[in-house]
């Protein structure tokens, strides 16, 4: 059989080494790069037993997988140990669409372009060996090597406070890693694990008492939960969101706030159950906080950058609610929310970054009734609002119907709470859409032109993902829902 991952990781990696010695062409090897990235990942879909086309056998376990024996210990066995399921498979996609999108869009950027690009293409090399790595310490140094490009792209390419900006996010995210190293390492040794495998991991952790499940249980929480991010560990990414150039910034919300929400459902609620279980009481409250704190404050926000970062809190909230429920319905909807969350953030964030590039400003007041000047602009911001709102026919809606309708079977009428909160989230777009786009011209330059090619094509294939998956949600559900592996529930 091809091994089609470590193929991909391979290529990934000669063309991020590519980039950063490409000069002024880096723009141009960074988008083979991402071509091929995006049609190799195509080819994960077309194979993979969960896609609609797939005429194979179904078998049990992860697709693709390959383990090759890496360090041997006498006490312990590491592998080089990789593999993809409905789950991974989907943020997978994400990386490959947000890589090729951010590239597209960020085409003119002049300053170093090739560490600009090269760190980009490091950023998503780094989430794609998080999304297939199915060793411990493997896991490990993938994540890590996340964190390194992003704080770099923040506190060179970023605003006036980019090294203040770039300090907290290394400093938390960190320090939060630390912490989930701790508790995967302990996971595997109380466990009597034969090896870092999840495999391994999944079969003996299983077994533990409740009690200390559900110690490594919130240890594994906090750690994710702080990349999530989570109440009242989440202040480090509006700062960062807001001192980050376009590109970071999509990056940031669309795939490394990913990370953890991915990180939670594969290493701590499918490998501890019980811990889970006694948790979710935890659970429950942070993400009603999350869902709360970050609607009230995206209402109070001028800067419509530090609108889309603190949404962003508002959706994650709702993911862990989803995550929390505890079952086949809410761990479907969770998946499909971070893939929805990742696809329209991503967008918004452009948007954002256009408005700046175009007027000068992102502060809402002091921008109006711009959709005769810009209307292209103008499009894609209410494409992206109306999808982060959950207007049917828009990815937003059937990510969000499917939470809701999830937290109705668990809960009951506790789902006003969540409910209750998108009528704000509704006002705050709906707010920011008449102020912005209708009503008499206000700040707008004598010589403002609607968005280069550039910028509108990145923002457009993300528009054509919102649209697709809108319309077509089954293509993903399928993927999540009908993939036969172990560890999701109702499998």
């Amino acid at each position: 059989m091809l091994p089609l991952l470590s193929l991909i990781l391979v290529s990934l990696a000669v063309g991020t080494v590519a980039t950063f010695f490409a000069g002024t062409r880096a723009r141009y090897v960074a988008l083979a790069v991402s071509a091929v990235f995006l049609a190799e990942v195509g080819l994960l879909f077309l194979s993979y037993p969960g896609w609609p086309g797939y005429n194979g056998a179904l078998v049990p376990g992860f697709a693709e997988s390959e383990s090759y024996p890496w360090i041997h210990l006498s006490w312990m066995q590491i592998n080089y140990t990789v593999g993809v399921d409905g789950i991974s498979l989907v943020f997978i996609l994400l990386t490959a669409v947000l890589q090729l999108a951010t590239v597209v869009y960020s085409w003119t950027e002049d300053r170093r372009p090739a560490a600009y690009f090269g760190l980009v293409l490091l950023t998503c090399f780094g989430c794609f060996g998080v999304f297939v790595a199915l060793d411990v310490l493997l896991f490990f140094l993938f994540w890590e090597a996340v964190l390194v490009p992003m704080f770099f792209l923040i506190g060179f390419w970023g605003g006036p406070r980019r090294r203040y900006a770039a300090l907290k996010f290394f400093v938390y995210t960190h320090v939060a890693s630390i912490v989930m190293l701790v508790g995967l390492l302990a996971l595997v040794f109380y466990s009597g694990a034969s090896s870092f495998d999840f495999s391994a991991i999944y079969a003996s952790a299983r077994t533990l008492a409740a009690v200390p499940q559900t110690f490594l249980f919130v240890a594994l929480f906090f750690g994710f939960g702080v990349k999530f991010p989570i109440v009242p560990f989440h202040t480090w990414l509006p700062d960062a969101h807001v001192e980050a150039p376009t590109g970071a910034s999509v990056l940031l919300a669309g795939l490394l706030l990913k990370l953890g929400g991915y990180g939670l459902i594969r290493w701590a609620v499918e490998v501890l159950p019980s811990g889970f279980h006694n948790a979710q009481p935890l659970l429950y409250a942070v993400a009603f906080l999350s869902i709360i704190w970050g609607s009230v404050l995206s209402l109070s926000q001028r800067d419509l950058k530090r609108l889309v970062a603190y949404s962003s809190i508002n959706h994650m909230g709702i993911v862990l609610l989803a995550i929390a429920l505890d079952s086949s319905l809410g761990l479907l909807a969770a998946v499909f929310l971070m893939f929805a969350h990742g696809v329209v953030s991503g967008l918004m964030f452009m948007v954002s970054g256009s408005v700046h590039h175009t007027f000068g400003t992102r502060d809402i007041p002091n921008v109006g009734g711009i959709t005769p000047t810009t209307p292209a602009l103008s499009t894609m911001i209410m494409v992206g609002s109306l999808a982060s709102l959950g207007l049917p026919a828009l990815i937003g809606f059937p990510a969000e119907f499917s939470a809701f309708l999830a937290t109705w079977n668990a809960l009951g009428y506790w789902v006003f709470i969540p409910l209750g909160i998108l009528v704000v989230t509704a006002a705050f777009y709906l707010w920011m859409m008449q102020r912005v786009l209708f009503g008499p011209a206000r700040g707008i330059p004598g010589d403002a032109r609607d968005v280069p090619w550039y910028e509108g094509a990145g923002m457009g294939i993300l528009v054509a993902f919102t649209v697709l998956f809108g319309v077509l949600p089954g293509l993903l559900v399928n993927v999540i829902a009908s993939s036969p592996v172990k560890g999701f529930p109702g499998t």
